[in-house]
């Protein structure tokens, strides 16, 4: 069954559902974890047992999100979809593939690579010693990098929070005072994380920083790891750090 979510129990699911897999759903989780307001509807369907397996999130922009744990009913969905006010769906293209010819979209458009790590030792003694760890106090610089180099990404209240509650950690290189090249994670758990903002300023691209910053954590963490990225070139940089693509992010247009 097909329906809309409207109280906090179901809410609670959704966030649940989309947990199972943080690295496809890390922006949903954002969302849900710092700004609900900025969805419009939220649908999900329930199976036989009354679990929950798929839901579908519409943002007030008109970006459509959606994400399901195995199979799910493809047609209800797309009849629903077919009712909203939407511009674009965005997602993992292993799930969202399925909407394809259902008229729902006029063209695709490939996004960033979803990477996974299994936990196996780095191997190379790469000097690591301008590597240190970030605090509240840094993430005014870190804001200001990122304003160099994405054009959206969390807000340092979101990232203030994840400090303070352990759920994600951060790591830098700085010259004097400026962070120059940076790394975090995010919801990390017992068996795995995501690392997320890996960012160098342009004047001190190509140097290795990142590198660096990325494996200090893949050190620190020892547990399987995930991360998503735009560029081929710093793919071929996290292949050889052990990280293997096994997903992609695709936009969907109306």
């Amino acid at each position: 069954m097909i329906r809309e979510i409207k109280n906090i129990d179901e809410m609670k699911q959704v966030y649940s559902l989309a947990s199972l897999d943080k690295a496809r759903n890390y922006f949903i989780l954002l969302t849900l974890d710092g700004n609900i307001n900025l969805y419009d509807s939220i649908y999900g369907q329930w199976d036989d047992d009354n679990k929950l397996i798929a839901t579908l999130l519409k943002r007030k922009s008109g970006t459509l999100q959606f994400y399901a744990k195995g199979s799910f009913d493809i047609e209800g969905f797309s009849k629903l979809i077919s009712t909203l006010d939407y511009k674009a769906m965005i997602g993992p293209k292993s799930i969202l593939d399925n909407f394809l010819n259902k008229g729902l979209f006029t063209h695709k458009i490939d996004g960033g690579f979803i990477s996974e790590r299994e936990n196996i030792k780095v191997e190379d003694e790469m000097d690591i010693s301008d590597v240190e760890g970030i605090g509240v106090g840094d993430l005014d610089s870190v804001v200001d990098l990122y304003k160099k180099v994405f054009s959206s990404f969390s807000s340092k209240d979101i990232m203030e929070e994840k400090l303070i509650t352990n759920r994600g950690r951060g790591v830098c290189i700085k010259k004097g005072k400026k962070i120059i090249s940076v790394a975090q994670t995010d919801y990390e758990t017992e068996d795995s994380a995501l690392i997320v903002g890996v960012a160098t300023d342009p004047d001190y691209r190509n140097q290795g920083y990142a590198t660096k910053c990325v494996k200090v954590l893949v050190k620190e963490l020892n547990r399987k790891l995930f991360l998503q990225y735009d560029n081929p070139d710093a793919g071929r940089i996290y292949d050889k750090i052990g990280f293997k693509v096994i997903d992609r992010v695709r936009h969907y247009i109306k």
